[in-house]
């Protein structure tokens, strides 16, 4: 005698819980990134400003040492 068994696969499907969980998590990440870039952008913007007022706060003689251009010429 021959027996034969079909063992089929059990598809399992995600339940809405479970995928409103993953979109969720997905869109905080997507939210953290963007927030991470600002904050990154805001601290590169205040360097640069705190740069831009040192080199300002120099005097006029050092700047043009520097190479700084002066204020009262127009390129």
């Amino acid at each position: 005698m021959t027996m034969v068994c079909s063992v089929t696969p059990e598809i399992r499907t995600a339940s809405p819980a479970s995928m409103l969980g993953a979109t969720a998590k997905a869109m905080a990440g997507h939210l953290a990134a963007k927030l991470n870039r600002l904050a990154q952008a805001v601290a590169e913007h205040r360097r640069y400003r705190l740069e831009q007022a040192a080199l300002e706060a120099l005097p006029f003689d050092l700047r043009k040492d520097l190479g700084w251009p002066a204020g009262d010429t127009h390129r």
